[in-house]
């Protein structure tokens, strides 16, 4: 019985760990600065509150008091300089690494319940499709960190380019080859 009671304790810890895993994604999702990657996040923190819910269902259904402690969406102490901060310095590739790296780890807790074979079927069950959920969904975010890498390189080209073709625009050549500056209009 020590032993059950040994692995409730950790699917609670478990829990907590997919609320940090909600927690991260939704932040990630309030300072995303494009709305594919927003939505995409949005979906990813909801994702993550479905799985909390039924593994606090399973606790519950056994009389077990699920940790509440981190239950709460998002991180409610962040002072507007800090949601400054994470507007100007953010960068989709560091957040979704983050959250990839958060979702590996839980994915080790879910490998690690499953193994050991010591709760209920059912429960192992459940564990078994949510980790399977998780590992599609990390390959997911890694997919949508490289298209929205690419759409970011994209994006910096034709601005350099279009910074290119203005400098070149204030050039022209006479009749003879040689180049003539036109005056800056702020001049």
């Amino acid at each position: 019985m020590k032993q059950k009671y040994e692995d409730f304790n950790r699917l609670n810890r478990l829990l907590v760990a997919s609320f940090e895993a909600e927690k991260l994604y939704y932040n990630a999702a309030q300072d995303a600065q494009t709305t594919d990657l927003k939505r995409f996040l949005n979906y990813m923190a909801t994702e993550r509150n479905r799985m909390s819910h039924d593994i606090s269902n399973e606790l519950h259904s056994r009389h077990i008091e699920p940790l509440k402690e981190d239950a709460e969406k998002g991180n409610i102490d962040r002072t507007w300089k800090e949601i400054a901060e994470a507007l100007e310095n953010f960068s989709a590739s560091n957040i979704l690494n983050q959250c990839i790296a958060r979702d590996k780890n839980n994915i080790s807790r879910y490998d690690e319940l499953i193994n050991r074979k010591q709760l209920p079927e059912a429960i192992i069950t459940l564990l078994m499709k949510q980790r399977d959920k998780l590992e599609w969904y990390t390959k997911q975010a890694e997919q949508h960190k490289k298209t929205h890498f690419e759409k970011e390189q994209l994006k910096q080209q034709q601005t350099d380019a279009a910074v290119e073709e203005k400098k070149t625009a204030d050039v022209v050549k006479d009749e003879k080859g040689k180049i003539i500056k036109f005056p800056n209009k702020a001049s």
